[in-house]
């Protein structure tokens, strides 16, 4: 099924221009970071932005702005509606289950799976990473097959990391209505986890680390030229390429899409799709990876979300599955 076109609609592309000046941005800022000595504090910071469990996300590190008052409270966007437009009235009702333990292993290992969701915002085609994750597509094949997703919101948009997060049918991020500290006992979508399978996620952080490490070498030589000692940095008089690359902690490529979790061995039914590449370190099983449909996730991204409230992640519009229909070859 072929994915919506949503580019003649503004806001809904996010150019060359912007990715390349948010990655020379991101390579200061991990200068930046292994200078304070922050960067092992920053792993576990980024480990936690997403997760199963409705953690609150950590302040971005920005080294723009830093006459800005911190504490200042945040302005709501003057626009409320998206590319992606109104949430629409004709949305199918939620059904989901909470199930006591994890779906049987039912997939041929050796066939391709493909998702389609189907959004209202456009589709969105999936293809899942059957041999390196066969739990997570099992899980994700079967929920769908039982039409859990239906109905279900994106309900979180965020810049740091850059994704889009949805697959609780709570709409809240914790599988449940209330995600008080009272309500941690109470029972929670989907009511089991599966174990983590990250060797793709490790191969694909080894693989974007090595293609950042020349951009690494160029943005550190031109701060040797303007006099900043490495040993400020927290590096080596002298770094290697092995020096500079253990300031990357992993990296998850655009149109990856990947299990959400609360720490090792928590994902459930929650996935996210990452719209730029985000140097997340390897701690999320990757379930697939977008064939077709960027531009809606692009479209979902770009959503306005309600920055003044409890939930500054939450879309004013969010987007809704209407189905995930599945295709094996």
């Amino acid at each position: 099924m072929a994915a919506q076109s949503k580019k003649s609609k503004p806001g809904a592309a996010r150019g060359d221009s912007r990715f390349e000046r948010r990655t020379a941005r991101n390579r200061k800022i991990i200068f930046l970071m292994a200078g304070l000595m922050f960067l092992s504090v920053v792993g576990a910071a980024l480990a936690g932005l997403i997760g199963d469990g409705g953690q609150a996300p950590s302040p971005e590190i920005d080294d723009q702005g830093l006459d800005e008052d911190p504490f200042a409270a945040p302005e709501e966007p003057e626009e409320t509606v998206g590319p992606c437009g109104e949430t629409p009235d004709d949305v199918p009702e939620v059904t989901s289950t909470i199930y006591d333990e994890p779906f049987d292993l039912t997939i041929d290992e050796t066939a391709s799976h493909t998702a389609t969701f189907v959004t209202t915002c456009g589709d969105i085609v999936v293809e899942l990473a059957t041999e390196d994750a066969p739990i997570a597509v099992n899980n994700l094949v079967n929920l769908a097959e039982e039409g859990y997703y239906d109905g279900v919101i994106f309900h979180r948009v965020t810049e740091a990391p850059p994704v889009i997060q949805g697959g609780d049918p709570a709409g809240t991020g914790c599988g449940r209505e209330d995600c008080s500290i009272e309500s941690a006992d109470e029972p929670a979508f989907p009511g089991y986890t599966i174990e983590d399978e990250l060797a793709g996620a490790e191969a694909m952080g080894d693989q974007l680390a090595e293609d950042l490490l020349p951009q690494l070498r160029a943005e550190l030589d031109e701060l040797i030229e303007a006099g900043v000692d490495p040993e400020d940095l927290g590096l080596p008089a002298e770094p290697t390429d092995e020096d500079l690359l253990q300031l990357i902690p992993g990296g998850y490529e655009r149109g990856t899409v990947a299990m959400a979790n609360a720490g090792p061995d928590t994902a459930g039914s929650q996935f996210f799709i990452v719209w730029e590449d985000t140097p997340l370190p390897p701690l999320y099983t990757i379930v697939g990876t977008v064939s077709e449909g960027m531009d809606v996730v692009d479209d979902i991204a770009a959503s306005p979300t309600q920055v003044a409230s409890a939930n500054p992640e939450r879309p004013y519009e969010p987007v809704v599955i209407r189905s995930v229909t599945i295709e094996v070859r």
